[in-house]
C-alpha cells in the first residue's frame, strides 16, 4: 500500500497561521524566506530555537510571531528578557513551553525543522493536537514512523514530507493508482566525495565533507550526504510515509540533483519529478500544501544544464546502505532509533576531531550489531534506546 500520506488540497487562498521549529536553523531560515513571499499567506506566530537568543530575536522583531520559544534548558527565562529590546512578542523558555505553545496557539500547520532525535516530541504533540506537520525532522519517522503515524490516523492531521525526495515521490503518485506502482528510484549527489577511494576518504576533513556540490544544508546533513547515510534515513522515511516495502525503492547516484524521484509503473511507463537542487522548492511545497503560487524561483533550463547522469552506489567505499539495510528490514523496531542517535553522535566524533570520518561508519556499524531490538510500543522505548546509543557511542569516541 502506497498511499499513506494524503494527497494536498487543490487550492489554498486563506491565511495560514504557522510554527516554525528551530526557525535559526538551515531549513528554518529557508522556510522564513518563503514566508516572507507569501504576501501574508504564511503566519509565522511561533518561532523557536535551540540556543541561538540573538537570530531568534531579530527574526521576531522582523516576522511578529505571537510567541518564541527558546529550548535551552540553562536559559533562565528572566534572563531571556534582557535580550528583548522592543520585540513586543511573549518569549518562554525549555521545552515544555515549546509543546505548550503548540497546543495553545490555534496552528494550522507546523514546520519541524529541529535536527535530530531533539523533534521527536514535538512531532508526536502536533500530530496528537491535530495539526498538518511539515516534516524536516527525518528523525521523527525513522525513530517512531507507526506511532507518528498512528496519532495522525487518531486526530486527521496530515504528515508533508519537506525532503526533496519525499516530496518528489508524493507528486508523482498523486494522480496514480497506488497498486499500479512497481518501483521508486531516489535519488543521491553523491556528496562531496563522490569518486574516492577509501584511501581518500582516510584524510578527508570536516571542512571538506560540510562543502556539499549542490545542496544548501546545515552540518549534520552536510556530512550525512558524505557518507550516503542521509539515504539510509530516507529509505526508511519512505517506508513509513508511503508503506513501501524494502525492495520496492533504490537509491541511484545522480550528480545534477535535478531528478529527485523516479516512480515506475507496472506498464513500463516512469513519471520523474525534477527542479533545481532549491530547499525552498520542497519547503514551499509542504506549507502551501501542495498548492503552486507563482514564486521567485528560476526555471530549469535543461538545455542549459546538459547532461544528466545516473550511476550505482559504490557500496564497498561508502557502505552506509548495508549497515543501515538491518533497520530497514525490520521496520517498528527501535532499531530505527538506534541508527539515528549513533548517526548523530558518530557525526558529532567526526566535526569534532575525535575520529575520522571511515570511523562514522563502524561506529553506526557497531552499535546496531550491540542492539537487541524490540518492537516499539511507546516513545518511552524510543527515547531509553536513543539515551543509552548516545551514551554508548560517546564511549567508544573518548
Amino acid at each position: 500500500m502506497l498511499n499513506r500520506v494524503t494527497l494536498p488540497d487543490k487550492h489554498m487562498t486563506d491565511s495560514r497561521r504557522i510554527a516554525i521549529l528551530g526557525s535559526t536553523g538551515s531549513i528554518g531560515n529557508q522556510a522564513l524566506e518563503v514566508v516572507a513571499e507569501s504576501r501574508g499567506v504564511l503566519q509565522p506566530v511561533l518561532l523557536s530555537a535551540g540556543r541561538r537568543v540573538e537570530p531568534l530575536l531579530e527574526q521576531a522583531q522582523r516576522f511578529h510571531p505571537e510567541r518564541i520559544v527558546i529550548i535551552d534548558p540553562d536559559r533562565e527565562e528572566a534572563d531571556l528578557t534582557t535580550f528583548a529590546r522592543d520585540t513586543k512578542v511573549e518569549m518562554h523558555c525549555g521545552e515544555q513551553a515549546q509543546y505548550r505553545a503548540i497546543q495553545e496557539l490555534n496552528l494550522d500547520l507546523v514546520l519541524n525543522g529541529i535536527t535530530g532525535a531533539a523533534g521527536l516530541r514535538a512531532s508526536m504533540t502536533s500530530l496528537q493536537c491535530g495539526i498538518d506537520l511539515a516534516l524536516a525532522n527525518k528523525e521523527s519517522l525513522v525513530s517512531a514512523g507507526p506511532l507518528l503515524r498512528l496519532a495522525a490516523e487518531k486526530s486527521g492531521a496530515r504528515i508533508l514530507p519537506v525532503d526533496s525526495e519525499h516530496g518528489a515521490i508524493l507528486q508523482c503518485i498523486a494522480a496514480s493508482d497506488p497498486s499500479t506502482i512497481e518501483r521508486i528510484v531516489i535519488t543521491a549527489s553523491g556528496g562531496p566525495f563522490r569518486g574516492y577511494t577509501k584511501e581518500d576518504l582516510e584524510k578527508v576533513t570536516p571542512d571538506q565533507a560540510l562543502n556539499h556540490p549542490t545542496w544548501k544544508m546545515g552540518s549534520r546533513i552536510s556530512v550525512d550526504s558524505a557518507t550516503l547515510f542521509n539515504k539510509v534515513l530516507e529509505l526508511i522515511e519512505a517506508q513509513q510515509l508511503f508503506g513501501i516495502p524494502p525492495g520496492g525503492i533504490e537509491v541511484l547516484v545522480h550528480p545534477q540533483s535535478i531528478v529527485h524521484a523516479i516512480v515506475e509503473f507496472q506498464d513500463g511507463s516512469s513519471i520523474a519529478q525534477l527542479g533545481e537542487p532549491d530547499m525552498k522548492v520542497p519547503i514551499r511545497n509542504a506549507l502551501y500544501r501542495g498548492d503552486r503560487p507563482a514564486g521567485t524561483f528560476r526555471p530549469l533550463d535543461l538545455v542549459g544544464r546538459g547532461e544528466l547522469t545516473f550511476e550505482q552506489i559504490d557500496s564497498d567505499t561508502f557502505p552506509a546502505l548495508e549497515i543501515g539495510r538491518v533497520a530497514l528490514e525490520n521496520p517498528g523496531t527501535t532499531l530505527g532509533a538506534v541508527l539515528n542517535a549513533a548517526d548523530e553522535e558518530a557525526v558529532a566524533a567526526f566535526l569534532s576531531g575525535d575520529v575520522g570520518f571511515l570511523q562514522i561508519y563502524d561506529l553506526v556499524e557497531r552499535a546496531l550489531l550491540e542492539h537487541s531490538p524490540i518492537l516499539v510500543e511507546n516513545l518511552e522505548q524510543i527515547i531509553e534506546a536513543d539515551h543509552q546509543t548516545r551514551e554508548r557511542v560517546r564511549s567508544w569516541t573518548t
